[in-house]
């Protein structure tokens, strides 16, 4: 996958991991980047799993990324909270072409298909656990506005008023009077839109779902 110079991966990712046979949520993970030329710098950020919370520091060069993840003793799981250190090698690439017999479990995590986002490995060593698995990050998709939906309403409203027919100044007959008025109303019709790692961020919109106006006729 190619990589557009002078961009960084830095953004708020989610993921999953693969351990113990099954797959585990990585709920939240805020990364920040410090470029040290047009296709390299240095990563850092936290985030959280269900092992703990956790700190990281690395870098990244062109497609690939390099972490170490450090957890905060005491913090999530006691049983698997050691405060140790993992190492993440990570590959920038379309997930569903990396893990093909894993497209259903993506997407029940909510990665939807076509994502880019890194693929690869995690690495443990420690006195009582050593440990190796894939592991995939990914930009959650964002909300964006992909059109308006226009609907417009003719209200008629029918008045019955006295009138004088002949001019001798007494009411002696009635009129019927008619007022329309048009009331315009637009909704805003939601999409969803795939982040790229190295592409621009994209921010959710924030504009009022709904507005009116009349029209008198």
């Amino acid at each position: 996958m190619g990589v557009p110079v002078g961009s960084t991966p830095a953004g708020n990712y989610c993921g999953i991991y693969w351990q113990y046979g099954r797959s585990h949520p990585i709920p939240a993970q805020a990364m920040g980047c410090t470029p040290s030329d047009e296709t390299a710098g240095y990563a850092f950020g936290n985030g959280v799993d269900d092992v703990g919370t956790f700190n990281m520091s690395g870098t990244y060069k062109l497609a690939k990324l390099k972490l170490t993840k450090q957890y905060v003793p005491g913090t999530g799981d006691p049983r698997e909270n050691l405060g140790h250190a993992v190492e993440l090698r990570l590959m920038c690439c379309d997930l569903f072409a990396a893990l093909p017999s894993h497209a259903a479990e993506l997407q029940s995590w909510g990665c939807p298909p076509g994502n880019a986002g890194f693929y690869g490995t995690w690495h443990v060593r420690t006195r009582n656990y050593n440990g190796d698995a894939e592991m995939v990050l990914w930009l959650p998709p964002v909300p964006v506005v992909v059109g308006h939906t226009i609907t417009q309403t003719l209200t008629t409203t029918t008045q019955t008023m006295m009138v004088d027919s002949n001019g001798d100044g007494v009411a002696d007959g009635t009129q019927m009077m008619q007022t329309s008025a048009m009331t315009t109303t637009s909704q805003v019709q939601w999409g969803l839109q795939l982040q790229n790692p190295f592409g621009p961020k994209t921010l959710p919109v924030s504009q009022s779902s709904q507005s009116a106006f009349a029209l008198g006729a």
